[in-house]
């Protein structure tokens, strides 16, 4: 910790430290601790502490700081600093402390209006990633702590400390991709060779039955195991015991450029635990229970952010990607095979800054679909005479084994004047999507909106009811029989590994908000997803397909005011009308 402390000191030109750590590495103590106490004692000024919640903040005051006060013998320097004659004042509470020169102020990331009034030189941060995204009304919390440091922007000093949560909206992550990235490596007992620890160089032998092979004393305590580290360079082994001898020979090593000016930041797991902490014995036979029970996430989660101290990525709902990649595909881009019984086309297209990508898809009864090429479009797409727009115009245009689009759904979300005058050019077919998280509280996957010109009308759809969709579909292999489930995905050879990423790079994962509430989003963390969009884009142009139908045979009298026609209904009318 000596290196991490030293930064908050005076003499330190770094203004800023974000530590992302795991648990049972002496931070706390080490640092927080210490940091709060050398400002009481040596460097007085208007001190900020956070952490958790206002309620975790004035708890942790009484138990631990008011401890490590007493402890130091500083207990003489807490006392009122102001008094007037008429007011009784302590300078002693749960949440403020008072000393000569300065003050020290706890408070939880929720706590807007105390954040926003008032000036801190020195700001001790804990648990960052329990905080929520916004305080209420205030805005996001870690902005708002930066904030109260503005008037000391030259003596400014702020201590960032958490173990991590989830990858998708960690605090800790962004803060310490800030910093330089620091690695603490250490020297190999035998080689020299400088290294930092990661799990996979920690080695183990076990049973059958996930249990350490080691050896018991009659308590039940481990006397010896078979848990050992490698030595990346020389292959020997290093036992917990070697701690105390390569821990005090390390050294901090920044592994990026800082993105921030004044900005370092720190990674800690617990595989650096001292001797008498957390041992790799102890992290061993934790990680083979959870083995042994099948990767829980919540305990898998727990042991990724407490000992590696690292965010835990969740996958949430999502299909499994081998199972897309290997199933068996009979046929090549812009073929079909020859039993793919199709109905119709549509195309799906996502306008990016720079390109337009696009999917044609074939479409059988019960959806059962067929991609039969996927198209990267290069250009400037912020105006309406790009050749990118024509070049997509030629391929709605265009006959795809034998057969033409028959509805054409373009991402309007990002430039929608400019995809409406696209949509302008065609006569019918060609819609313009909007995509919106939920629609008639989740109960619709599209709704027809107002016109967005003299020939169309722009298509809104319900991604998450989509994604949902075609992720079950593409979870679906074949039945024992040889038979097809309804909504089978068929795709050409071609198609590489890196589609299937982009196909399937989004998670459905659930968040909990402050106040309890449940709610699910979808994340594609620092992925690619736009052949996601373009098959989400293709399908609502099936749902598309079915309200025409209905629009056309109400407008006729074929179906009754009140009736909308089944699924069933619409693959029975397009088999006749094929006929």
């Amino acid at each position: 910790m000596r290196e991490i402390v030293d930064c908050l000191s005076e003499s330190s030109p770094v203004r800023e430290v974000a530590v992302m750590k795991g648990t049972q590495i002496s931070f706390t103590v080490g640092t927080i601790e210490n940091w709060i106490g050398y400002t009481i004692d040596s460097s007085p000024g208007p001190m900020l502490y956070v952490t958790g919640d206002a309620t975790l903040a004035e708890t942790q005051m009484e138990l631990r700081i008011d401890a490590m006060i007493n402890h130091a013998g500083l207990t003489h320097k807490i006392a009122a600093q102001h008094k007037r004659k008429t007011q009784r004042k302590t300078g002693d509470i749960k949440t403020r402390k008072e000393f000569p020169g300065g003050f020290l102020i706890a408070a939880g990331p929720n706590s807007g209006a105390k954040l926003r009034a008032m000036s801190f030189q020195k700001m001790c941060v804990d648990e960052v990633d329990a905080f929520s995204d916004s305080t209420k009304q205030e805005g996001d919390p870690i902005y708002l702590i930066r904030r109260r440091g503005d008037a000391y922007s030259e003596m400014l000093k702020i201590l960032w400390g958490s173990a991590p949560l989830l990858e998708h909206n960690s605090k800790i992550l962004p803060l310490f991709h800030e910093g330089d990235q620091r690695r603490y490596f250490v020297p190999c007992k035998k080689c020299k060779h400088m290294q930092y620890l990661k799990w996979k160089q920690l080695k183990f032998d076990h049973t059958e039955d996930d249990r350490l092979v080691c050896k018991l004393n009659k308590d039940g305590e481990i006397t010896s195991s078979s848990v050992r580290y490698e030595c990346e360079k020389c292959g020997k082994y290093w036992k917990n015991s070697d701690k105390d001898w390569f821990l005090p020979r390390g050294e901090w090593r920044p592994t990026a450029k800082p993105r921030r000016p004044g900005m370092r930041s720190y990674h800690i797991p617990g595989l650096y635990s001292p001797v008498g902490f957390r041992s790799w014995e102890n992290a061993v036979v934790e990680f083979l229970q959870i083995k042994s029970e099948g990767f829980p996430k919540l305990k898998f989660q727990n042991f990724i952010n407490t000992f590696l101290g690292e965010p835990f990525r969740d996958e949430g709902i999502k299909p499994r990607i081998e199972a897309v990649i290997t199933r068996e595909r009979c046929y090549h881009l812009d073929t079909l095979p020859d039993n793919a019984r199709i109905l119709f086309l549509t195309l799906g297209a996502d306008i990016q800054a720079n390109r337009i990508e696009c999917e044609v898809v074939a479409w059988g009864r019960d959806k059962e679909s067929w991609s039969i090429n996927y198209h990267v479009i290069h250009g400037d797409t912020s105006t309406i005479s790009d050749s990118c727009y024509d070049a997509l115009e030629k391929i709605i245009n265009a006959k795809h084994c034998g057969m033409d689009i028959q509805f054409a759904g373009i991402d309007a979300g990002y430039l929608p004047d400019i995809v409406n005058a696209f949509c302008e050019r065609f006569d019918s077919g060609v819609l313009p999507v909007m995509g919106f998280d939920t629609l008639n509280k989740g109960k619709d996957y599209i709704k027809v909106s107002a016109s967005s010109g003299p020939n169309i009308a722009r298509i809104d759809i319900n991604t998450d009811l989509l994604k949902q969709e075609i992720y079950q579909y593409l979870n679906k292999g074949e039945y024992e029989s040889g038979a097809l489930p309804k909504g089978y995905c068929h795709f050409p050879i071609e198609y590489t590994r890196e589609h299937f990423n982009r196909l399937t790079a989004e998670s459905r994962i659930m968040e909990v908000s402050a106040s309890g509430q449940k709610k699910y989003k979808w994340d594609a963390g620092q992925r690619r997803n736009e052949q996601l969009d373009c098959r989400v884009y293709a399908l609502a142009m099936v749902y598309a397909y079915r309200q025409y139908v209905d629009d056309y045979l109400r407008s006729k009298n074929q179906i009754e005011k009140d009736y909308r026609i089944s699924w069933g209904d619409f693959w029975d009318y397009l088999d006749q009308k094929d006929q």
